[in-house]
């Protein structure tokens, strides 16, 4: 059974046709809209956007999320293969 964050996953390779480089470029693309989301509450609360701890925990989970999604990506484009 397929809990949300794997269907979320699923529809991300789905969507790339299993091509790990363009699912990797789609979770960088979300990666930047965060961190300038991010900057944009930052100024506005604070006034200056900073850096902080946390920066390096969002990069750390990107990046593992993007292994993740690669890793359906192989068991995607092995399904297809098989059938």
């Amino acid at each position: 059974m397929m809990n949300r964050f794997e269907k979320a996953t699923m529809a991300l390779v789905r969507a790339s046709d299993g091509n790990p480089v363009i699912t990797t470029a789609t979770i960088l693309l979300f990666f930047v809209m965060f961190n300038l989301a991010e900057g944009q509450i930052e100024k506005l609360i604070f006034g200056e956007r900073f850096e902080h701890w946390l920066d390096p925990l969002f990069m750390l989970g990107f990046i593992a999320y993007s292994a993740y999604a690669v890793w359906w990506c192989a068991i995607f484009n092995t399904a297809e293969k098989n059938n």
